[in-house]
């Protein structure tokens, strides 16, 4: 055991109370048999989050709460970074539900292929009605998701990709490239993934490791979500041109297409025709896509897939359209997009 590498698990959270109990039972029920602390990177909940992690601390030393002011995940993280004092760092959610061999898994799956960082498959789930059919959406062919949530294959896969959910590396790696762009209110592990292989790393996923991702619990949340995704990205690709690809346009270009189309038809029935045919031939191939994602389950989500597939693609155009605007210089919209899509 004295040579198993000390594990510090990072968990950002704000406004958890609803998941942080029992994700924290998870981490600590954990096989990895080496030594492990758990710091929780707390944003100054205004919930019972923080009274939870307290009250897990008395009977549990390894772990610790940490204070969040900026109210960030990318804040959070660096620092808890600053504080951990294991050689590995993973990253988990509060919002996630980790198998009882996670950390083991990922620490001998990094250690053995002796890459950058591992991560394994989000399975989105919820409860509800609103949740079960986001989750499905975020499965469809034409949902918004990365690799961490479409990745298909045989159990035992590895393969090779640009970023992971969560992620496994080396403490004085993640020191070496500069830890977590704190510039980064959304997508901080893409830009972290893109500065690893950068620099020469490699950043593998398994599919045989699987997480439960809780998914918002209304089309509000996912739009707000969706909106930060989409706004933040633009910071992303202004950073790291080489980083972008047409999937990061696409959805910007069809919200800009039908804004202009709908100024136009004001005074130009080409223009009203157009944007109609644009409209209705978007509607039915999301509709199509989503009638064949619940054709042998479910059928009854298909219009709820249907509206969060479309609230998915408008906010993410939106939120990249915004930025574009703005500048994401600060002010009053850069403040809305600073806040946690989960805890409005």
């Amino acid at each position: 055991m004295n040579n198993l590498a000390f594990v510090s698990v990072l968990i950002p959270v704000f406004n958890e109370e609803q998941f942080i109990g029992r994700c924290l039972a998870e981490v600590l029920a954990q096989d990895y048999p080496g030594r492990l602390e758990v710091l929780v990177a707390d944003g100054m909940s205004t919930d019972h989050t923080r009274e939870i992690v307290q009250s897990v601390q008395t009977a549990h030393p390894n772990v610790r709460l940490i204070n969040n002011p900026q109210r960030i995940v990318s804040g959070g993280l660096n620092r808890a970074l600053a504080e951990a004092r294991g050689e590995i760092i993973v990253r988990l959610d509060g919002h996630c539900e980790y198998p009882p061999d996670y950390i083991n898994q990922v620490v001998t799956l990094r250690e053995r292929l002796g890459s950058d960082s591992v991560g394994g498959v989000l399975e989105p789930v919820g409860i509800r009605y609103v949740q079960r059919a986001i989750a499905a959406a975020y499965s469809s062919p034409l949902g918004l998701a990365g690799s961490a949530l479409k990745a298909t294959g045989a159990a035992d896969t590895v393969r090779e990709v640009d970023a992971v959910h969560g992620g496994c590396w080396k403490w004085e790696r993640l020191v070496q490239v500069g830890g977590f762009d704190e510039e980064m209110v959304r997508n901080q592990d893409d830009e972290l993934s893109f500065r690893l292989r950068q620099a020469g790393g490699r950043i593998f996923q398994s599919l045989a490791i699987r997480v439960r991702y809780h998914v918002r619990s209304s089309f509000q949340k996912l739009l707000l979500q969706f909106l930060q995704y989409g706004y933040w990205k633009v910071r992303v690709v202004r950073k790291h041109p080489h980083q972008a690809s047409l999937r990061h346009f696409v959805p910007a270009a069809f919200v800009l297409a039908v804004i202009g189309g709908l100024v136009l038809a004001v005074g130009w029935s080409a223009a009203r025709w157009g944007t109609g045919l644009l409209v209705g031939g978007y509607l039915a191939a999301v509709g199509t896509a989503a009638l064949a994602h619940v054709w042998t389950g479910e059928k009854k989500l298909w219009p709820g897939i249907v509206l969060a597939v479309v609230v998915m693609h408008v906010g993410y155009g939106l939120g990249f359209l915004l930025c574009c605007v703005t500048g994401a210089q600060g002010g009053a919209v850069n403040r809305v997009f600073e806040r946690s899509s989960r805890a409005i």
